[in-house]
C-alpha cells in the first residue's frame, strides 16, 4: 500500500531499525516487484527509491507508475522516494508527478545556502504532506575499483548543529565517510559523529552507500539514530548477474517474461538480507 516514509522512519527511529530503500535503476519492473513482493513476505515497510540519472531511459513518471501500481499490490507500506534531488525544480517535478518522498541533496553548498535552499523545497514539501530529506557532508563516489572519483567529506557536528538551527528536514543524511558504489579494502566509516549527533537532535537520519559496508557498521549506526538505509550498487550487479545466469542456464526458453520471472524472484533473497540487516521484518 501506498504511503510516505513519515510515520514508517519515526516509528523506526523510535524503534531501533531502519527502513530500506532500494534503487530501483529508473522503474526496472523486476527490481520493483521483487522489491515489494520480498518486504511482503518479510512483513517490511520498504521505499522504493529513484535516482534521476537512471530514470533517463524510462522516463520518470513510468518508474512512479509502475511503482504505485505494484505498491498497491502489496499489504505494507511502500514509499516512493526520490533520491539526490539536485534542485528545487527538479524536487518539484518529482512532487508534482506524485511522489510520496522527496530528498533534496545541498550538500555540495556551503552550510548557509544548503540550510536556506532546503528549507525552501521542505516549506513546498510540507504543503502537499510529503517528508523531505536532506544531506549535509556530501558523499564520494567510487569507481568500479573502489578508487574515491569525488568528495568525501566527513561532517563535523557543530556544522550540523549550526544546519539544522537553520531549516528543519524530516530526516538527514550525514557523511561519515560512506560512499556510493563497491568498497575496496577495509571502510573507514565514522560512526561517531552520528553519535556525536545525537547528542543535540532527534531526527532521524539516513545512512547512504551501504552496499558493500560491514554489517555491524550498519547495525551501529541503526543504534545512533539510522532510520534509513540506502541500497542501490549491491541490486543492479546482483540483477544483472541474474539475468546472465539465466540466459546461460537456458531458463528464458526464448521468452523474455521468463528471463524476468526468474531474476526477480532470485532477487528476492537479496533484498531479504538486507530487510534483516535493517531489523524491520515483522514491523509492518
Amino acid at each position: 500500500m501506498l504511503t510516505t516514509t513519515k510515520d514508517m522512519l519515526e516509528q523506526a527511529y523510535k524503534g531501533h531499525y531502519a527502513i530500506p530503500a532500494v534503487n530501483t535503476q529508473g522503474g526496472t519492473y523486476d527490481i520493483i516487484r521483487s522489491v515489494c513482493k520480498a518486504a511482503e513476505e518479510m512483513r517490511s515497510p520498504i521505499i522504493l527509491a529513484h535516482y534521476v540519472n537512471t530514470g533517463s531511459y524510462s522516463g520518470h513518471a513510468w518508474f512512479y507508475e509502475t511503482a504505485k501500481w505494484m505498491a498497491n499490490q502489496v499489504d505494507v507500506p511502500v514509499a516512493i522516494h526520490l533520491d539526490h534531488g539536485e534542485s528545487f525544480e527538479r524536487c518539484m517535478e518529482m512532487l508534482k508527478i506524485g511522489f510520496t518522498s522527496i530528498m533534496f541533496d545541498g550538500s555540495n553548498l556551503p552550510v548557509a545556502e544548503n540550510a536556506a535552499a532546503t528549507e525552501e523545497v521542505a516549506r513546498v514539501c510540507r504543503s502537499f504532506g510529503v517528508p523531505l530529506e536532506a544531506e549535509i557532508g556530501e558523499l564520494a563516489r567510487l569507481d568500479e575499483k573502489g578508487t574515491i572519483t569525488g568528495a568525501s567529506n566527513i561532517a563535523d557536528p557543530d556544522i550540523v548543529k549550526e544546519y539544522l538551527s537553520l531549516c528543519n528536514p524530516d530526516s538527514l543524511a550525514i557523511g561519515i565517510g560512506n560512499a556510493h558504489g563497491f568498497y575496496k579494502g577495509p571502510v573507514d566509516i565514522h560512526v561517531e559523529v552520528l553519535e556525536k549527533c545525537r547528542e543535540f537532535t532527534d531526527i532521524p537520519f539516513v545512512l547512504h552507500g551501504c552496499t558493500g559496508m560491514d554489517d555491524k557498521l550498519i547495525q551501529r549506526s541503526i543504534q545512533s539514530g539510522v532510520a534509513k538505509i540506502n541500497f542501490g550498487t549491491q541490486i543492479r550487479y546482483k540483477y544483472v548477474e541474474y539475468l546472465k545466469k539465466g540466459l546461460q542456464d537456458g531458463i528464458d526458453e526464448g521468452h523474455a517474461w521468463k528471463l524476468s520471472q526468474y531474476a526477480e524472484k532470485e532477487l528476492r533473497n537479496d533484498i531479504k538480507d538486507i530487510i534483516r540487516i535493517a531489523g524491520s521484518e515483522g514491523k509492518a
